[in-house]
């Protein structure tokens, strides 16, 4: 019972090897006043479950203020669930109805003439989501002419990948196998254009795939997660051509700014040994189809195997059911190589699928995997972690570069909290953008990581006004792409209260991969 570990005593005996996974739904104040005030170990509280070597490794080391802290907040989060998901449904459904009677005036117009349009049908093709109201472009931007400085970051993230677009069969909604107008598109300029529209629903997806960019739309997939018992990981798989291929791209959806639950996701600090794959956040391992919480064979908690005997019928795990996908992808077009994205939660997936090849020994795959680049991305593991990642991209003999964009004082990629009980650390290559789009690559973290270093307060409220400001305005130097609505403006007012999570906008990675400019690694 939770009384008596909160009372005092000995740890309870745990079961098993490394593992810390935190019950949040068993904890109570008391148990958070517990925390702060008497510094027990962490493994001596009863809605934790401990592995017997992490009971050894943490000892009588007091847990610290980072996992009380985190526990409030993650109440604060269970509470605000259900009001924030209804005030998010009616949200989406007054913008829609704005929008898709063409603005304010045109609402009262068609309102006169009887002719309003209402967005009863949230996966209808025109029907978008806070994010596409936030950031509504859906055009590429082809790749600009070559430069001979090499500062520009547009060039540091070519690639060398052609993207062809494809004479669009309008009757069918799909593509043509011939081409139209061979098109270069950056690889930074399609996979935070596809991050972006992994928010939306299926049939969005595809019209802007097929139609507006002139590729292959191959699928969208809802993931089972087993112990939440609902689906919670979204993705679209898409090809540049139907046919001949040069790029297969995998985008995971993100963390949805009005679900607490993802929130949630992003920020607890649970995590179960994989053995060699290290030490992992338990979150987002069920995201992709964790079976067991067993941190003593990384094979049975997630097996080699497709495990979709243990999801209901017609419910697929989306780590298996990708992995099926992207291979008979890669067959039918044995020229394309591999890209996989995603901002927020889902960039945390998008550096975790490639781990999960290597634990499994998809050679095959990860020999294709060009590049895994994710944006506003949280921390997937600990060291051990980061260095399987890059061993099993390195045994595949693939030329995968891993870059985790990170823009300003964006909160998720500060989470979860560095915090000893956890160990988590970022992998690949930061590419750290500053208020102006001015970027440098680091070989460590960005900066202020666990977000609330006093230092930076001063420095992240200027720099909220400055992004106030800088939407306002930026349309007037680079363009009418550029110039932002009453929905992105008063995203950013947020930012004045808040400054990471207006930060965490994909508005500004856009703009960035855009408009941005790179200096060589900073060591």
């Amino acid at each position: 019972m939770a009384t008596g570990a909160a009372a005092g005593g000995h740890p309870k005996s745990k079961m098993g090897g490394e593992k810390m996974i935190i019950r949040s739904d068993k904890v109570r104040l008391i148990d958070i006043l517990s925390m702060l005030l008497l510094r027990r170990p962490i493994t001596s509280y009863a809605f934790v479950d401990a592995g017997d070597q992490t009971v050894l490794d943490v000892g009588d080391a007091p847990c610290g203020p980072l996992v009380p802290l985190i526990e409030a907040i993650l109440k604060l989060f269970a509470a605000a669930y259900w009001p924030v998901k209804v005030f998010g449904l009616a949200l989406e459904f007054l913008l829609n109805f704005v929008a898709l009677n063409g603005g304010l005036l045109g609402l009262v117009w068609n309102f006169f003439r009887c002719k309003l349009v209402i967005p009863l049908d949230r996966g209808a093709p025109d029907f978008r989501t806070v994010i596409g109201m936030i950031d509504g472009r859906t055009e590429l931007k082809p790749a600009p002419p070559a430069t001979s400085d090499g500062g520009d970051m547009r060039q540091l993230q070519v690639l060398d990948v052609v993207v062809s677009g494809e004479a669009a069969d309008l009757e069918s909604g799909g593509c043509a196998a011939t081409p139209l107008v061979v098109q270069q598109y950056l690889v930074s300029e399609v996979t935070v254009m596809a991050s972006k529209l992994a928010y939306e629903n299926p049939a969005y997806i595809k019209n802007v795939v097929n139609n507006v960019w002139k590729f292959n739309f191959v699928g969208f997939f809802n993931g089972w997660n087993k112990f939440l018992k609902e689906d919670t990981t979204q993705s679209f798989v898409m090809t540049d051509m139907a046919k001949d291929a040069s790029a297969v791209l995998v985008a995971f959806r993100g963390t949805e700014p009005l679900n607490m639950k993802d929130w949630s996701t992003d920020v607890e600090l649970s995590w179960l040994g994989m053995g060699d794959m290290g030490r992992v956040h338990v979150g987002f391992l069920k995201a992709l189809g964790l079976q067991e919480e067993d941190e003593k064979n990384p094979g049975r908690a997630f097996p080699k195997e497709d495990a979709a005997a243990s999801a209901p019928k017609g419910k697929f795990f989306a780590y298996y059911q990708l992995r099926q996908v992207v291979r008979e992808q890669l067959k039918k077009h044995p020229n394309a190589r591999l890209l996989v994205t995603g901002h927020s939660l889902g960039g945390a997936l998008a550096a975790l699928f490639p781990a999960l090849l290597a634990l499994h020994g998809e050679t095959e795959i990860l020999g294709r995997l060009r590049a895994v680049q994710t944006y506003g991305q949280p921390r997937v593991g600990d060291g051990k972690f980061v260095e399987f990642f890059r061993a099993g991209t390195t045994a595949a003999k693939a030329a995968t570069r891993y870059d985790r964009v990170v823009y300003r004082y964006d909160v998720v990629p500060r989470v979860p909290f560095t915090a000893p009980v956890a160990r988590f650390v970022h992998g690949g290559t930061c590419v750290y953008y500053d208020g102006w789009y001015d970027g440098k690559e680091l070989a460590g973290d960005e900066p202020d990581p666990n977000y609330f270093d006093p230092r930076y307060v001063v420095s992240k409220y200027g720099n909220a006004v400055g992004d106030l400001a800088k939407g306002a305005f930026l349309w007037a130097r680079a363009g009418r792409d550029y110039c932002e609505g009453f929905v992105s403006l008063f995203c950013r007012c947020i930012g004045l209260v808040f400054p990471g999570l207006a930060s965490h906008s994909l508005r500004d990675y856009v703009d960035a991969v855009r408009l941005g400019r790179v200096a060589p690694k900073q060591v």
